[in-house]
C-alpha cells in the first residue's frame, strides 16, 4: 500500500477502487481560460459532475486526469470538484505532444524541478498537488532536424526528466503514444537507462495498435500496457479494442493492463467551425464499463481478473512508484 495524491488529498493506494486509467476532466489548450467565449468554468463543473455521477452509478471509483498544464489543465476546476467529485480524481504534471518554447533550453534536471513543484508543492500555486506525470508523444517524434532543438530531443529531454522527477517523487507516469511508432520501446528504454521501476510506467493508447507481438512486448517488458482508447465507436471496432485485453488477460497479464478511453467531459479540441466546446457527451466514459467489461465476462475473463483490469493494475503502478521515492521526498 502506498499513498496517492488525489486532488482532494492524499488517499491510500487500497481505496482508488476500479479506476479509470487515462481520461481528461478539460482538454483544449495552456491558457484557454483567458480566451473570451472559449471556456466556461460554471459549464465544466457541471459537465464534469454529469459524467463523473454516471461512471460513479456504473462502478468507477477513481479516474486519472491526464492533462498537463499545455493541453488545457484547470485547477480552479479541481478546487471546486474537490469537495463534491463522487469519484477520486489523481491530476498530472507533465508535458503535452509539442514541448513548448519555455522549455528548450532547460536541462533534464530544470525539467524535473519544475514537475516536482507540481508534484510536492502545488499546480498553478495552490495547494492541489499532482499525482501523476504524463508525457505524450506522437507524429512530432518522428521530426529530428535541428539536433538539440528539434521536437525529438526535446521530448527525449522531457522524458529523462520525468524519470528523475518519478523517482524523487515516488509518482508513475504514463504516456500518450503513437504505437505505430512503437514509442514505447524507446520511452521504457529512456527509463531504463534512468533507474526507473518499469512496473511504475504505463505505455498509453495501445489498444490503437494491429501488431500483437509489439503489445505482448511491453508487458514483457514489466510495463503496465495502457489499453485507454475505447471511445465511443461501432460495436466491431469495440469488440477489436477488447480482443486486446482478452490476449493480455490470456497471456497472464491483467495486473499489468489498465483501461481508460481517453475522452473529456469538456472537451475544446474537435467542437463546432464557429468555435467553442465539443458536443455534450455525459455517457463518455461508460463505453468500458458498458461494453468492454460484459464483452470480457462473455469471453472467459474472471470476475477476479477484471478487478485486476481495473483497480489491480493501477493500484500496482502506484506501489511500484512509491517503493522508489527519495527518502522523506513525500
Amino acid at each position: 500500500m502506498s499513498a496517492v495524491e488525489t486532488i482532494a488529498g492524499p488517499v491510500d493506494s487500497s481505496e482508488l477502487g476500479w479506476t479509470l486509467s487515462h481520461e481528461h476532466l478539460t482538454s483544449g489548450m495552456g491558457g484557454m481560460e483567458h480566451i473570451a467565449g472559449l471556456y466556461d468554468e460554471d459549464e465544466a463543473l457541471r459537465r464534469s459532475m454529469d459524467a463523473l455521477k454516471l461512471a460513479y452509478d456504473a462502478g468507477v471509483r477513481s479516474l486519472i486526469d491526464c492533462t498537463p498544464l499545455d493541453l488545457g489543465r484547470q485547477v480552479g476546476l479541481f478546487q471546486r470538484l474537490a469537495e463534491i467529485s463522487p469519484i477520486k480524481i489523481v491530476a498530472c504534471t507533465g508535458v503535452y505532444r509539442w514541448v513548448p518554447l519555455s522549455y528548450y533550453a532547460w536541462d533534464e534536471d530544470t525539467v524535473a524541478e519544475h514537475f516536482l513543484r507540481d508534484l510536492q508543492e502545488g499546480m498553478d500555486g495552490s495547494g492541489v498537488r499532482a499525482g501523476i506525470i504524463k508525457l505524450a508523444w506522437d507524429l512530432e517524434y518522428q521530426l529530428e532536424e535541428g539536433g538539440a532543438r528539434s521536437p525529438r530531443a526535446q521530448l527525449e529531454k522531457c522524458a529523462r526528466g520525468a524519470a528523475r522527477a518519478a523517482k524523487v517523487a515516488g509518482v508513475p507516469i504514463t504516456c500518450h503514444t503513437r504505437p505505430a511508432d512503437h514509442h514505447g520501446t524507446r520511452l521504457l528504454d529512456i527509463f531504463e537507462e534512468e533507474g526507473l521501476d518499469l512496473r511504475a510506467v504505463t505505455i498509453g493508447h495501445t489498444n490503437d495498435s494491429y501488431e500483437p507481438e509489439y503489445v505482448l512486448g511491453l508487458a514483457e517488458r514489466g510495463a503496465t500496457v495502457g489499453l485507454d482508447r475505447y471511445m465511443q465507436r461501432d460495436e466491431t471496432e469495440l469488440a477489436r479494442r477488447a480482443e486486446i485485453a482478452l490476449s493480455l488477460v490470456e497471456a497472464g497479464y491483467a495486473e499489468q493492463t489498465s483501461l481508460g478511453h481517453d475522452s473529456a467531459s469538456c472537451s475544446m479540441n474537435g467542437g463546432l467551425p464557429s468555435g467553442g466546446s465539443r458536443v455534450e457527451n455525459p455517457r463518455c466514459w461508460l463505453p468500458i464499463p458498458e461494453f468492454q467489461l460484459p464483452w470480457l465476462r462473455e469471453h472467459g475473463t474472471t470476475d477476479d481478473q477484471i478487478d485486476q483490469l481495473m483497480a489491480g493494475s493501477v493500484k500496482a503502478t502506484f506501489e511500484a512508484a512509491a517503493a522508489m521515492a527519495a527518502p522523506g521526498s513525500r
